[in-house]
């Protein structure tokens, strides 16, 4: 996932994985033989106005320069656009408006907080809403922004991931969303969770086969420069 040379983005949400990936990666990059750089920054959507002194306090604690960078998606997404299913969208202009932050200021690689979780939502979110199978990659290179999309906290499960950032007392915000918790992704999380209390070591299993990149393809081996099949 890093290599040197790397000048990597954080996209910072404010939640509990984010933080986390601030704090692993920097924590990483002073032991680590692999030379990189890590900046992070985080979308103002425009919703509700968030104290983030904190974050940036600590950010400055642990040395990684860190932005808020303003935006109109919420105001698109729910007063122009005024969708009925709004995720999907706000999902792909952050993602958009990620990209290009990184860009501008010279980053070959756009990390995220996804944990073992985010995978297996995703998953059942793809085939129940969109019919096909699908979920995201450890490693994707985007083609049209040369940029490669990182998710170093890919197996970690959630609750380990909350366990340490409540350990570490990180300064996590609530979700400044108001549809938070009624969203499909919360009825995918609801399903994960059954399936769980049914078939204990359901999550292992599942990581593992979609791991297992020569029997089932999935996940493809990492995307790097020259793969066609995943622009955006």
């Amino acid at each position: 996932m890093i290599e040197d040379g790397d000048k990597i983005c954080i996209g910072v949400s404010g939640g509990k994985d984010s933080l986390l990936l601030m704090e692993a990666l920097k924590l990483y990059q002073r032991f680590s033989y692999t030379k990189f750089e890590v900046i992070a920054v985080m979308l103002d959507l425009g919703l509700k106005q968030q104290d983030v002194s904190h974050i940036h306090a600590f950010a400055e604690r642990i040395g990684i320069d860190f932005e808020v960078e303003y935006t109109d998606i919420g105001k698109v997404v729910f007063e122009y656009r005024q969708e009925r299913s709004p995720c999907a969208l706000c999902a792909k202009l952050r993602r958009g408006a990620l990209n290009t932050y990184a860009v501008e200021h010279g980053c070959n690689k756009v990390a995220l907080g996804h944990n073992r979780d985010d995978v297996m939502q995703t998953f059942f979110m793809s085939m129940l809403y969109e019919g096909r199978i699908n979920t995201f990659a450890p490693v994707t290179y985007l083609s049209r922004r040369d940029v490669t999309v990182i998710r170093p906290l890919i197996f970690l499960p959630e609750k380990h991931a909350l366990g340490v950032a409540r350990a570490h007392d990180l300064p996590i915000l609530p979700p400044n969303c108001d549809i938070t918790g009624h969203t499909k992704r919360e009825e995918a999380k609801q399903l994960v969770k059954h399936i769980t209390s049914l078939v204990p070591d359901f999550e292992e299993k599942f990581m593992h086969a979609l791991s297992t990149t020569e029997t089932y393809g999935l996940w493809d081996r990492m995307r790097l420069k020259g793969d066609e099949s995943h622009k955006r």
